[in-house]
């Protein structure tokens, strides 16, 4: 049975709360409109009516409704069933357990520990929240974006704290975990524009738009009875079980239970998180229209710091500060019904950040023996790590170089053709190591190769040198060393060339490049020199300084 109260003072909800329970309708011996007393020896209804009852000497529906014959004589261990509703009350408060991001409230600046009266107002901002713990333990967590009011927040008095707490969700989300208790469950319930939720010891959640217009819950453990504002007082509630959700639109009753979207699957989804940027990926879900994604220090989500909903199934993430997570994750339906949760443990180490990288730039291609790196300076880094390796995944490891002072390193030695991989990581001044860069790929081409002897035919020579399939070659013939006195210039198919014999004598130089299939130029050969006596050619293949 749920209780409609809405916009009374405590004193005259509590009256309300009194007058609208039925006393003869039937209920469970457990049910949670009522405190269960093991009588002892020597109680009397009068007794316990003076010790529990707002009014006293209202004992008599206590013997009618218990079916007791002599109010003056109860056998000890006889189960007295007392209706919550008309039971004296204590004032409770609520406290503070958690909060994060922008969060406001009536009652002054929040903080760990703060107490909440009835009344008591709650707004969060976006990635704003807040975890309340009711006096009986239970919690009840306000998502970003949402307002509430502690509309009631008593204790049952002379039961040991059972409570009776309403919360008003004005707009937005909160998610409860209301505490079992052994005999009398207590009374909690949440209020919105459309709906009244009261709650048998229950894990759930409950939402309400902007607008006033539509509220929905979903279940996760327990039971929740669900009534509408627009309800007549006498409609049986819908119990929506565990598994099951519901919405609820203005004027119209409760949507018939619908079954919960499971819980997505992380399993794929990345634990180690090496980016201020976090990415976690996983597997669409049937029937979700979209998810919603939560990061929080404790995987009861008490202490939430970032939420985020988005179509597609990659959860993303930006703002937290390195340290140990848990991500949860839920498939929303087409109705807005949010799913089962998946819930994965991560660490996040992106601090402190990689630098930039320069030289060589990424698929970069080039012909030397050495090889030199350069990056940007990262402004956490007293010294970087360099690796260099031919896979991409770095399982083939050339070289691990550590405590690198500046922004640039050579490999040491030479390095041979082929396809490389490298990447760079930043180096706290007290050894903390920070996450390697992306990977850098560049292709070490091989030095052109010096031409083969010349063949003379005549008044021709024919010059030849080493290429592979498909490249083209530029050669330049000149008669000076820095090539700006060109005697010949040509684009070749195939790696040779016949010239015919300059008119004058003299040291002539001579260089070619390749040119890829794929557009890559290569560097020019060494230059080498001819000398031309008379009518003879003489190649003297004298080897000059390397030229890029």
């Amino acid at each position: 049975m749920t209780i409609h109260i809405r916009s009374l003072p405590t004193a005259a909800a509590l009256i309300l709360l009194s007058a609208t329970f039925c006393i003869g309708r039937a209920e469970a011996a457990d049910s949670p409109q009522y405190f269960v007393h093991t009588a002892k020896d020597g109680d009397t209804l009068i007794g316990l009516a003076s010790r529990y009852l707002v009014m006293p000497n209202n004992w008599q529906p206590l013997q009618n409704l218990n079916k007791i014959a002599d109010a003056t004589r109860i056998r000890p261990g006889t189960p007295i069933r007392i209706p919550l509703a008309d039971m004296k009350t204590d004032a409770a408060t609520v406290s503070v357990v958690a909060l994060s991001g922008p969060v406001e409230s009536s009652a002054g600046k929040l903080t760990p520990g703060t107490a909440l009266g009835e009344g008591a107002n709650v707004k969060t901002g976006d990635n704003g929240f807040v975890t309340l713990r009711l006096a009986d333990g239970s919690t009840m967590v306000v998502q970003s974006k949402s307002q509430v009011k502690l509309e009631i927040a008593r204790t049952i008095a002379n039961t040991g704290g059972v409570p009776i707490t309403r919360l008003g969700l004005t707009s937005g989300r909160v998610e409860a975990q209301v505490r079992k208790r052994d005999g009398a469950a207590g009374r909690f319930e949440i209020a919105t524009p459309t709906s009244n939720m009261g709650v048998r010891g229950t894990s759930f959640r409950v939402s309400a738009d902007a607008a006033g217009k539509s509220s929905g819950g979903e279940v996760v453990e327990g039971i929740v009875a669900v009534t509408s504002t627009s309800s007549a007082s006498n409609d049986t509630p819908l119990d929506l079980a565990a598994g099951y959700g519901t919405i609820i639109e203005s004027g119209k009753l409760p949507l018939p239970p619908v079954q919960l979207l499971a819980a997505p699957n992380l399993r794929d989804a990345p634990s180690l998180q090496e980016r201020i940027l976090l990415r976690f990926k996983f597997a669409p879900l049937a029937g979700a229209t979209s998810y919603r994604a939560q990061v929080a220090v404790d995987r009861e989500f008490t202490q939430l710091r970032a939420e985020t909903t988005f179509a597609s199934p990659e959860a993303k993430f930006g703002d937290l500060a390195d340290g140990n997570f848990f991500l949860r994750v839920r498939a929303v339906d087409k109705q807005g019904i949010e799913g089962g949760d998946a819930v994965l443990p991560f660490k996040l180490k992106a601090r402190p950040e990689p630098p930039f990288t320069s030289v060589p730039a990424n698929k970069d291609k080039f012909a030397a023996t050495q090889v030199e790196f350069k990056w940007s300076n990262a402004t956490e880094a007293d010294n970087y790590r360099l690796q260099l390796a031919s896979d991409a995944a770095f399982t083939k490891i050339i070289s691990d170089d550590r405590g690198i002072k500046g922004t640039s390193f050579k490999a040491p030695g030479a390095v041979k053709p082929g396809d490389y991989f490298w990447r760079v990581a930043s180096i706290r001044a007290d050894g903390d190591v920070g996450p390697l860069g992306d990977a850098q790929s560049f292709t070490l081409k091989a030095m052109p190769a010096a031409p083969n002897p010349p063949k003379e035919d005549g008044g021709r020579v024919t010059f030849t040198w080493g290429g592979e399939a498909g490249q083209k070659f530029d050669f330049q013939l000149a008669r000076d060393a820095k090539f700006t006195n060109l005697v010949s210039e040509k684009r070749l198919d195939n790696p040779e060339i016949t010239l015919d014999k300059p008119s004058e004598a003299g040291i002539y130089y001579m260089r070619f490049r390749a040119i890829d299939p794929d557009g890559f130029v290569g560097p020019y050969s060494s230059a080498q020199t001819i000398e031309v006596k008379s009518t003879k050619w003489y190649a003297l293949f004298l080897l000059l300084p390397f030229l890029l």
